[in-house]
């Protein structure tokens, strides 16, 4: 145990909170410099990448940061063989929905043993495991960092949750053909695959969604049960009756203010159940012999006129698939649609409150591009008011940010990713489990507080001695430590891992608990000491921001 390490700890935990808190307040203060190009190709790295390690420091540096990202959005970043021979090993990620349910969602059956139950339970739970496991593989390992970081990105945007029914089984497909295949396309694109996904559809209970039904489609749902009491199965008009007696207005809400438009921006509440109205239909295929996917059901779509932001969508009888469409493409192309996409990604990778001025030029660039992302991620690089000083190191990770750039800057050898996924819990953005449709937050308020750092500590700490389950840092992360001069390891683990000279205040906290260690023994081991620096320094206020 390291002699007075809980007092020192809660200092240099008090002294991450002071820091935090006044990020901002920091940046505001500091003279307004150029960045060096050191510097800049860290803020670009802390923004493009899900943290950055020596090895990214140096190709950046090699390349250039306009040639990096270029590499990354035009797929030239390199694979890895490792990487993509672990992701093989997860089978159930290469599968479509319908493959998903044929091989893991097995139905119980009347004599099963509890053998075959508990086998039966565990199979259910394959798919969302080995979901999280590739996204925390991918994340940690991928060369292409700018995917990784836009897919993170509309992972949030475009929410839904294991935790909802069948979407356990849709979430791997979704992740992989409508976020990670869409974050470098153009936005309308992503909307369309999102809105068109049985995760979403489901999540978002427009699977349920239909016109009200009548009185004789009522009798007759009644006359069914009423015959068939001993079958569990009504059938898919009966059942659809039974559980939703007209429009649920779940998605075309979120549609309008969270995907799309924002909230409470151009839109009323008509607009809201007109739009949910014009989606009637849009429901997921149930015949088992069927891919499970899309499917319109004209039978249950509300029939007339729609009205959204002051446009008519005139009932189309010949095809009524085709006012969902129109509702999409009304809103892909709304001038408040590329001003809140441009806030949006200003707010993750410039700022958490970016300029009017900077919002207004790169919804420009969105409106002019049609959306195209890869275009709108140069612009924001390119624009004046990313590299201004204020905006360096001004973000504060989340949980998923931190502990993902944690395991990358410690070069950390990840065997399986179930102890980061519980530690991720314990910090509240368990992935794929968001309880709100929003998704996460990303702006400090939202994880800044005294709870939410204990737990980043604890994570830290077990971290660097060996504790997260699956995980353990390479010996490389400590050579060069000579055990002749203890007192400059802090130093050196600072150069390797944080870069930047510290806040003094940190710098102290670390030099006590340095000290106080050599006090009691001079002449220590380094895998005695070295951890615990490890774990501090991923604990210190620099470490947190971005």
């Amino acid at each position: 145990m390291l002699p007075h390490r809980q007092p020192l700890l809660r200092g240099l935990a008090v002294a991450s909170m002071a820091t935090c808190a006044a990020v901002t307040v920091f940046a505001q203060e500091t003279a307004p410099r150029p960045l060096s190009e050191s510097e800049r190709i860290a803020h670009v790295l802390n923004r493009f990448s899900l943290g950055p390690t020596p090895e990214l420091v140096n190709e950046v540096r090699r390349k250039g940061i306009t040639k990096w990202l270029d590499d990354q959005i035009e797929g030239r970043a390199g694979g890895d063989t490792d990487l993509t021979s672990r992701l093989r090993q997860l089978e159930s990620i290469w599968l479509t929905n319908r493959e998903v349910v044929d091989r893991y969602a097995k139905r119980p059956q009347p004599d099963e043993t509890q053998k075959e139950r508990r086998e039966r339970q565990r199979l259910r739970n394959v798919p969302r495991a080995e979901l999280l496991e590739s996204v925390l593989l991918l994340a940690i390992e991928d060369r292409n960092q700018v995917r990784q970081v836009a897919a993170d990105i509309f992972r949030n945007h475009f929410c839904v949750s294991v935790d909802k029914g069948r979407v356990r089984y849709f979430a791997t497909e979704y992740e992989r053909e409508v976020i990670r295949r869409g974050v470098f396309g153009t936005f309308g694109e992503m909307l369309s695959a999102s809105a068109h996904h049985p995760a979403m559809l489901v999540y978002l209970d427009n699977v349920v969604s239909r016109r009200a039904p009548t009185k004789a489609e009522l009798k007759k749902i009644e006359m069914r049960t009423r015959a068939r009491t001993d079958s569990k199965e009504l059938g898919e008009e009966a059942s659809d009756i039974a559980a939703q007696r007209g429009l649920n207005e779940n998605y075309a809400r979120e549609l309008l203010e969270l995907h799309t438009l924002g909230v409470d921006n151009y839109y009323t509440q008509r607009d809201v159940e007109h739009v949910a109205r014009a989606l009637t239909g849009w429901t997921v295929e149930n015949d088992r012999t069927k891919p499970l996917t899309f499917r319109f059901r004209p039978e249950i779509h509300s029939n007339g006129d729609k009205r959204l932001l002051r446009s008519s969508i005139k009932e189309n009888q010949k095809d009524p698939h085709a006012e969902g469409e129109r509702v999409l493409a009304l809103l892909e192309a709304h001038p408040g649609t590329a001003r809140f996409l441009a806030w949006k990604l200003c707010k993750h990778l410039v700022t958490d409150d970016p300029s009017d001025e900077l919002v207004a030029r790169i919804a420009k660039v969105f409106e002019k591009s049609d959306g195209d992302l890869p275009t709108v991620y140069r612009a924001i690089v390119r624009d004046p008011e990313f590299f201004e000083r204020r905006h360096y190191k001004a973000k504060f990770k989340r949980p998923f940010e931190f502990a993902v750039s944690a395991l990358r800057v410690t070069g950390a050898d990840v065997k399986h990713t179930r102890g980061i996924q519980r530690a991720l819990t314990s910090m509240n953005e368990a992935l794929y489990a968001c309880k709100d449709p929003t998704g996460y937050y990303d702006q400090a308020e939202a994880w800044r507080d005294a709870g939410a750092m204990a737990v980043r500590w604890k994570f830290a700490m077990d971290l660097s001695r060996g504790r997260v389950p699956g995980v353990t840092l390479p010996r490389e992360l400590y050579a060069g430590l000579s055990e002749e001069t203890p007192e400059l390891w802090k130093d050196q683990l600072l150069f390797r891992l944080l870069p930047d000279a510290p806040e003094p205040r940190t710098s102290r906290v670390l030099d006590r608990m340095v000290g106080a260690y050599l006090a009691k023994k001079p002449k220590p081991k380094v895998q005695e000491l070295a951890p615990y620096i490890v774990g501090s320094i991923l604990g210190s206020p620099e470490f947190q921001k971005q």
